[in-house]
């Protein structure tokens, strides 16, 4: 009997690594632009899960809940003393970055562009052009008012325009 709840529960735990790991590798690489530190951001995020067994409203929030704890825990690594003593994807030279792929992810020169932007206007555009989010639910996972993801989107795509000589 306690053998067969162990492992219903070991089986809830499961699902949502199941329904989310996909979504949240992609959302942890375009932000550490590395395979080994995005696997350890999803890996971190579903210890926390684990760790504080959150209650959900509905899916939606559980999905929007790793999403932000995701992005937070990026924004730490990358505040880290040791991140910044380490080699930046920016400084791999251009012929090295066939090596680099998205699993998971269609990969267009666009996608790599966006991933080469502050973080401020990265996040958003990537979340509402890659991953279909709407501006308020974009608002809702990075706690900012609706009207600061607009700037943020408006912005990004104007520095887009610029990294690729459109003016």
């Amino acid at each position: 009997m306690v053998l067969n709840m162990l492992i219903n529960e070991d089986r809830k735990a499961e699902q949502p690594f199941e329904k989310y790991k996909e979504l949240l590798y992609r959302v942890a690489f375009s932000n550490m632009k590395n395979k080994a530190d995005a696997e350890d951001a999803v890996q971190e995020a579903f210890c926390r899960y684990l760790k504080t067994k959150p209650v959900f409203a509905d899916e939606n929030h559980e999905k929007n809940w790793f999403v932000r704890v995701v992005l937070r825990i990026c924004y730490d690594v990358q505040k880290s003393v040791w991140f910044s003593r380490t080699v930046g994807f920016d400084e791999v030279p251009e012929y090295e970055m066939k090596h680099f792929s998205l699993p998971f992810a269609y990969e267009d020169d666009m996608l790599w562009q966006v991933m080469e932007l502050p973080s401020d206007y990265r996040n958003p555009l990537y979340l509402f052009y890659y991953e279909d989010y709407s501006i308020r639910e974009i608002a809702a996972i990075m706690e900012l008012k609706e009207e600061t993801v607009k700037t943020r989107l408006r912005r990004g795509r104007q520095k887009l325009k610029e990294r690729l000589g459109f003016q």
